[in-house]
């Protein structure tokens, strides 16, 4: 059995379509002061061919996948107008280099500065730097497009990767399952999966080489596990649980507009994290009650200026405004690696994680927190905005980040702006300085929202993005686990209200944990919103308590992912 990510959940039993790209190689040479001018011509010819290309492609996706969708080719096309992009192939051209060479160089600088960041997102953006790089070489090297091979049968489509554009090639209505080497929860491949409901499971690490074209593969998207040539045991065995899987997501559909809540009568909430304002309509769709993290980081990425109030507000507005009157919690920028030009020159970390990012980028670089908090602001017009601040590990760096929100409250009343005086402030809990500390916070904050992603990494000095130590990334580990419960602890005694917005929300394996813990709020991916809402709904709070009270009492990550696997299985909501 291969693991990997739960890229697009439900089960896939099929025979293997290996996908292999075409192979390009080019030379990297020098030329001769007189032929930089007509190097120089067929970069402008190579760059408009690819924009027209990827337009096309952009439009069809958004005819296919709509808007929302579609995202990633939109993001294509930004990086061929990006000036930064261009005159950095401009100025290694006129240094003497070809055209191809100067693409190599630029697209490889890209691409390792992207990859080289601890945040899942960043790193997929550099898969957009390298198909921009692949289409850019074909036409310099002209090479015609090589059509991806039809699919005669249903299968299962294994790949080392899967380009944007070669994801829209391969003929979807064929594709059972998606078994790829490369890629993470926001790639490409995961976010066509899931929109056409297609089990996937990415970052699987090398293991093509072992597949051959027909190979039987049982693909689990909601386990992140894939099994090559299972015995009819295990296929009748994953045959059982594709029917289960398939009869539980025809009742969850018809839990969407009922409320979040236990059969004894205890509510909470469902809340949705997005990075983008097209994501709004699937949130709703999917029974979300409000949106609990809303990155910004989007906004920033690839640019070679920061973006301007109004770009900004503008960007924010929408999201308030479709989600009319619901509450929508904006995360103030966390900046966590080179993902934008105009921040290289301001300074350089080997290891920005642990150096200048979210809240500490803020209070060192006050323009970009002073532009970014007055469009949040006068977004809080619209609706019920609520900010928060990432990686706040001090009382003393959350009361100086509220002098600058007030400083701008006043900046904008001046100006004549309207903004709502009241907007609530958040601490978002993902230092285990603020976790164990969570008491003192509480007189300055009006809410607590637990991420779990990074509080795991800090508490067990694991690398999130490291293959290597990946299985000591372990979120029921009991010193997590004791962490959240001092947060929840704190937030019920002082009356504050409490939300958990990293990836252990949106695990129905933690929800029993979660809900007799006492969380208020569950904020996830919106796929996850309706198992999360069916395991609420299947129980009392008191036996959640009971769960919760039971799972304290285990010593190892492991015993706990037993016992909660049991629970769920004695209650049929595991499988």
């Amino acid at each position: 059995m291969l693991k990997g990510i739960a890229g697009a959940p439900g089960i896939a039993i099929g025979r293997a379509f290996i996908f292999r790209p075409e192979q390009l190689e080019f030379e990297r040479k020098t030329v001769s002061p007189e032929e930089v001018n007509q190097e120089l011509v067929r970069l402008q010819h190579a760059l408009r061919q690819a924009h027209q290309e990827l337009a096309g492609i952009y439009a069809r996706a958004m005819s296919d996948l709509g808007r929302d969708r579609a995202g990633t080719f939109h993001a294509q096309l930004m990086i061929l107008e990006d000036a930064t992009f261009e005159s950095e192939l401009i100025s290694i051209i006129r240094s003497g280099v070809n055209v191809e060479g100067a693409v190599g160089e630029v697209v490889t600088n890209y691409v390792k500065m992207f990859e080289d960041s601890g945040d899942e997102y960043l790193r997929e953006r550099a898969a957009d730097y390298r198909d921009v790089g692949c289409r850019l070489l074909r036409i310099l090297l002209g090479q015609s497009w090589t059509p991806v091979p039809r699919l005669k049968e249903d299968s299962i489509v294994v790949a080392r990767d899967l380009s944007a554009p070669d994801s829209m090639q391969l003929d979807r209505s064929r594709i059972l399952g998606l078994a790829i080497e490369r890629g993470g929860r926001t790639c490409t491949a995961c976010i066509l999966a899931r929109s056409l409901e297609i089990p996937a499971v990415v970052g699987l690490g090398r293991f093509v080489h072992r597949v051959q074209n027909g190979d039987l593969i049982i693909v689990d998207g909601s386990k992140g596990t894939v099994i090559l040539n299972p015995d009819p045991a295990t296929v009748a065995e994953y045959q059982h649980r594709r029917e289960t899987y398939l009869a539980c997501k025809k009742e969850m559909q018809m839990l969407s507009d009922l409320p979040a809540e236990t059969r004894d009568g205890y509510r909470v909430q469902l809340l949705a994290n997005i990075d983008h304002p097209g994501e709004v309509t699937s949130a709703l769709a999917q029974g979300a009650e409000g949106i609990g993290l809303f990155r910004t980081e989007h906004l920033f990425l690839g640019r070679d200026t920061m973006p301007s109030e109004d770009e900004q507000f503008e960007f924010y507005v929408q999201v308030v405004q479709k989600m009319r009157g619901r509450p929508v919690v904006i995360r103030t920028l966390d900046y966590a690696g080179p993902s934008s030009p105009f921040f290289q020159p301001m300074h350089y970390e080997p290891n920005p994680f642990l150096g200048c990012r979210g809240i500490r980028l803020n209070l060192n670089f006050e323009e970009i927190f002073n532009t970014q908090i007055k469009a949040i602001l006068r977004a809080s017009a619209f609706g019920r905005v609520k900010v928060m601040f990432p990686l706040i590990s001090r009382v003393e760096d959350l009361r100086r980040v509220k002098a600058m929100l007030r400083q701008a409250q006043e900046e904008l009343q001046l100006a004549g702006k309207k903004f709502d005086p009241r907007i609530e402030v958040g601490l978002l809990v993902e230092v285990p300085s603020a976790a164990l500390t969570a008491e003192l916070f509480a007189p300055e904050v009006d809410f607590y929202s637990i991420g779990t992603n990074d509080l795991v990494q800090y508490t067990l000095a694991v690398d999130r993005a490291s293959a290597g130590i990946n299985p000591l990334n372990q979120v029921l580990h009991p010193a997590i686990l004791r962490l959240v419960k001092n947060v929840i602890d704190v937030a019920r005694n002082t009356r504050k209200k409490v939300a958990m917005c990293g990836e252990m929300a949106g695990e129905p394996l933690a929800t029993l944990l979660l809900l007799g813990l006492g969380l208020d709020q569950f904020s996830a991916a919106a796929g996850s919103l309706p198992e999360i809402k069916k395991v609420i709904r299947s129980v009392t709070l008191k036996e959640a308590r009971e769960v919760a009270l039971q799972t304290l009492q285990l010593s190892d990550p492991e015993e706990v992912r037993r016992f909660l696997e049991q629970e769920m299985k004695s209650r049929r909501l595991y499988f």
